[in-house]
Formats: C-alpha cells, sequence, structure tokens
C-alpha cells in the first residue's frame, strides 16, 4: 500500500501545513471513523464551553478508534470536521493539530453549522484512515 499527500502547484499552500489538498492512497483498505464529540465513556458531555477541551476529546476518542483496528494517525487520509464556532475553533486547534497529525497531515475539510446534535457540543470530528490490512 502506499500513501501520497500531495499539494500540487496551482493551488494555494495549506495554512500552516495543518491540511494537504490531495490523499492518494493504492493498494489500501479503507476505515471511515464515525462523528466523534466530547462525550466520556460514561456517555456524558464533558469539556462544557472549552473549544480547546472538545477539540483534544474529539481527537482523542479517534485515536483510541485507530488503534482499536491497529491504526495510527498517520494512516488518517482526511478528517471531516464540524464546529458550531469556526473562529474559537481556529485558535485552539493549531495549537492541538500537529500533536496528533505530525508533519504529514490529512487532507481536511472544516465547515461551520449552525449547531450539533447536542446544543453543548462545540466539535465533532470524523476521519477517514487507511491500510494494508
Amino acid at each position: 500500500m502506499t500513501v501520497e499527500k500531495l499539494n500540487p502547484p496551482g493551488l494555494h499552500q495549506p495554512v500552516d501545513n495543518l491540511y494537504a489538498h490531495i490523499v492518494r492512497s493504492v493498494g489500501a483498505v479503507h476505515y471511515r471513523i464515525g462523528g466523534q464529540v466530547a462525550v466520556g465513556q460514561d456517555g456524558r458531555n464533558i469539556c462544557l464551553g472549552d473549544m480547546a477541551g472538545q477539540i483534544r476529546s474529539c481527537y482523542e476518542q479517534v485515536t483510541v478508534a485507530l488503534e482499536s483496528v491497529g491504526l495510527t494517525w498517520q494512516d488518517v487520509v482526511h478528517i471531516y470536521t464540524f464546529t458550531t464556532a469556526m473562529d474559537d475553533y481556529i485558535a485552539a486547534e493549531r495549537a492541538i493539530a500537529k500533536e496528533f497529525f505530525g508533519e504529514s497531515p490529512p487532507a481536511s475539510t472544516l465547515v461551520e453549522v449552525a449547531r450539533l446534535v447536542e446544543r453543548d457540543w462545540l466539535v465533532e470530528v470524523q476521519v477517514d484512515a487507511v491500510a494494508d490490512r
């Protein structure tokens, strides 16, 4: 399996190298991890009103999901993020993303929405990953 993350000439360079424009995978098994939100194992909302805390919680839950099938963040090819407060998200996420993405970030979609299923949720994260197994 091969994965290439590309930022071709003719497209703007990703802001702070936080994403790639194109991810190409060959010979891969595709994993889609459904939207993760700031909910603890007990089912209760956590990090209420704390954008950075909710982002970190979402990324940590994605990490658990990835590890459960033998994957890491380096196997992630696309991250889809939905937030109810774009400016707050952008300010908080930059400090957290590289901890999880490293120097090879995935393709990315970021969307501001009026609300998520629970009013206390500020962010929801879904990822696609690929592996040779």
